[in-house]
């Protein structure tokens, strides 16, 4: 697909597409400045990878965390801009992003890191962001973009400013901090309130603007 022959599909094209098809199109959208349709097609890209991300966190995480943590990790990349050329890259980029989430987890000033254990990492890499389908995740990923930006707007100008740092700048928590004059505590509790707010409105299924 030449960029100059660049044609913006809508959704339930894009999640016919498989990942090389859809890293394909990223790549000619942003060469055609085209960053509305870059940033849906990375959204069906990235919840593609949803039970793949839940799957890996699950080893590092305790279970009644695993979802926010998870969570986390999408809003991150979703957010972060990928600029790959190949489906390697792009699973390279999620698993960076996805232990900077695990890693914040655990050095949040609220665990304990010797009262639950850490799981052996039995599987291989390759295993874990092996061969996924980013087609079952039709709807979801604007379902979910809503539920993100509706709880952004809810918060006032300082929690924005400590989300925009730490959570969709991947920044750690200290450095949000030191941008915001925000304790790092307070930017973990900042966070985990409003990732509880992001899951409450996705099931609820309560995304309007």
């Amino acid at each position: 697909m030449a960029h100059g022959n660049f044609r913006e599909l809508q959704e339930q094209e894009l999640t016919a597409l498989d990942d090389d098809g859809l890293i394909d199109y990223i790549r000619n959208a942003r060469a055609a400045g085209k960053g509305d349709a870059v940033t849906l097609a990375l959204r069906i890209l990235v919840f593609g990878y949803l039970s793949t991300v839940e799957r890996r966190v699950a080893l590092k995480v305790p279970p009644e965390d695993v979802a926010d943590v998870a969570l986390d990790a999408m809003e991150s990349a979703i957010r972060s801009a990928f600029d790959g050329e190949s489906v390697g890259e792009f699973r390279s980029w999620m698993h960076t992003i996805v232990n900077r989430r695990i890693v914040d987890y655990w050095r949040s000033p609220q665990r304990k890191l010797d009262t639950v254990p850490l799981p052996e990492e039995h599987e291989r890499e390759d295993d874990q962001w092996g061969d996924v389908s980013s087609v079952q995740f039709e709807g979801v990923a604007v379902d979910a973009q809503k539920a993100i930006d509706t709880a952004y707007q809810e918060l006032n100008a300082e929690h924005q400013r400590v989300i925009d740092l730490y959570v969709f700048d991947d920044r750690p928590a200290a450095e949000a901090a030191q941008e915001t004059g925000a304790s790092e505590q307070n930017v973990h509790q900042i966070a985990s309130r409003y990732r509880r707010r992001v899951r409450e409105l996705l099931d609820n299924g309560d995304t309007r603007t």
